[in-house]
């Protein structure tokens, strides 16, 4: 049987990988878990979050770089989960809407894509059940009806976004009985990739590839996340895990393969600080939803020591927890809304020696503090319109 593979496809297949690791080590690194396998059940390319199906006549039909690009594109399906988050949507799609959301993404990091890719200005920086919302059309109708004028490409065929479209995703299934995921594996999978995701954006950071863009990009990869307790949970991972690369000692998982990664040494996470808004504005229901989002926040952190302070337009009240403990805020009730206390009592009290502070709000105060020299994450359940630095969670 191996005889029979196309052996210039996958080689084609194996150099634009082994580019991608030297070029873009972000898309290489997650390239790299996933496996080739040559198949001519799809036209163009597939994945299901373990393996790439590629058609050797697609793959040696397009150019070098655009096969690069379609490996990315594949990448990205898997880091955005649509081969686990479809549930009863079109699965047609379901695919147009997560090539919208991903194209957007490649081509702003500069990748070449074959075909005339779907791509609409309008989806720019946009998940992909919003986007599905709009293109999905209920129908398989094919008319010649469609309305092909314009920027947009509302009103367009299956057949017609078929002819743009080089790579589908096939929902993951059971490996032991080929079955539909149950919610455990799915949640199990999503933690994988979140893994895999940080420990390639952490690499990526390592080898000089952190600025602007690449930031930028990643904002938009822990968007598309489900919920906004896994976008949290991202976020929070991201300011509390801190990794060594070394070169020396290179990734044994992948020497096999010809391929010499970093090792990673993980370092145990500092302290943190989350602080409650408790101002007359937060009932019940909404502390109800802080505390959901500290008990998200609590495993992934893995901290020695976390700070909860409730302030309103003063510190009420200040309580600290060591790694293991079991947190349970207290329904406080104040006046008006402040942050400065807390920013000042982690200068005075903590030091600024605190790896992340995590602010759950509503959101509503106009006067933002001096940007401190932590990271700030933004947790609000109603407006972020009054931020003016940190990553900002809208918590639902």
């Amino acid at each position: 049987m191996t005889n029979d593979i196309d052996k210039k496809a996958l080689n084609k297949m194996t150099k634009a990988r082994v580019y991608l690791l030297k070029n873009n080590a972000f898309f290489g690194k997650l390239a790299m878990d996933l496996d080739f396998v040559e198949s001519k059940q799809f036209d163009t390319m597939a994945v299901d979050g373990q393996r790439i199906f590629y058609n050797p006549d697609f793959t040696n039909k397009i150019t070098f770089l655009e096969t690069v690009g379609v490996i990315a594109h594949e990448v990205l399906h898997v880091v955005f989960k649509h081969h686990l988050r479809r549930n009863d949507r079109d699965p047609f799609y379901w695919n147009v809407a997560g090539d919208y959301v991903i194209n957007d993404v490649l081509l702003d990091e500069g990748f070449v894509l074959p075909l005339e890719p779907l791509h609409d200005p309008l989806y720019h920086k946009t998940t992909t059940e919003k986007v599905y919302a709009d293109v999905y059309k209920g129908n398989d109708s094919d008319s010649d009806s469609d309305s092909d004028s314009g920027d947009s490409d509302s009103g367009w065929s299956k057949e017609k976004l078929s002819k743009r479209m080089f790579g589908e995703v096939i929902d993951a299934i059971s490996e032991e009985d080929g079955e539909a995921l149950s919610k455990k594996e799915i949640e199990k999978l999503e933690q994988e990739i979140n893994d895999k995701v940080i420990d390639a954006e952490q690499i990526s950071k390592s080898m000089g590839k952190g600025g602007d863009a690449f930031k930028s990009m990643m904002d938009m990869v822990k968007q598309q996340s489900v919920s906004w307790e896994e976008v949290l949970s991202n976020l929070v991972l991201d300011k509390t895990i801190t990794n060594d690369y070394n070169f020396n000692n290179p990734n044994r998982r992948f020497i096999y393969k010809n391929m010499y990664l970093p090792s990673v040494e993980k370092k145990p996470s500092p302290k943190g600080a989350i602080a409650l808004d408790i101002s007359g504005s937060i009932d019940k229901e909404t502390m109800a939803m802080m505390q959901d989002a500290v008990n998200n926040i609590v495993p992934v952190a893995n901290f020695e020591e976390l700070t909860v302070l409730y302030c309103d337009d003063a510190i009420r009240q200040v309580d600290t927890f060591t790694a293991g403990e079991e947190i349970e805020l207290d329904y406080i009730r104040g006046g008006g809304t402040d942050y400065e206390p807390v920013m000042k009592y982690i200068d005075k009290e903590l030091e600024n020696d605190i790896a992340f502070l995590i602010y759950l709000t509503d959101g509503w105060c106009w006067d933002i503090p001096t940007e401190p020299e932590y990271p700030v994450i933004w947790a609000t359940t109603d407006t972020s319109h009054y931020f003016k630095y940190g990553e900002i969670v809208d918590v639902e």
